[in-house]
């Protein structure tokens, strides 16, 4: 796809993370990430593990929000679980059951 018209395609990424902490810095770390835009955190596990999604217009902007959660203290580490990306105007057309 040439690069303008890429520019102009509107669309919304949404990916899921597993974020590790230390057992100690769950609550801190849970808290943290809640108040970041564009991030919500769905469920923890008392081992130190966060169950997080993000959306935004691009993958850039997805790793960018990445990175930040990696710079909280008391993340360990960030996997990426899942992405998906996909126009905002298909968002709001319906689905056909045939």
């Amino acid at each position: 796809m040439p690069e303008t018209l890429h520019l102009m395609v509107d669309e919304l990424h949404i990916a899921s993370l597993v974020v590790h902490t230390m057992p100690q810095a769950l609550d801190p770390v849970g808290q943290a990430l809640a108040k970041m835009d564009s991030i919500q955190v769905h469920g923890t596990h008392p081992d130190g593990k966060l169950v997080v999604t993000l959306e935004g217009p691009s993958a850039d902007f997805i790793l960018d929000q990445v990175a930040q959660i990696r710079l909280v203290d008391g993340v360990l580490n960030v996997s990426l679980v899942y992405q998906h990306a996909e126009p905002r105007q298909l968002l709001n057309e319906g689905v056909s059951n045939d």
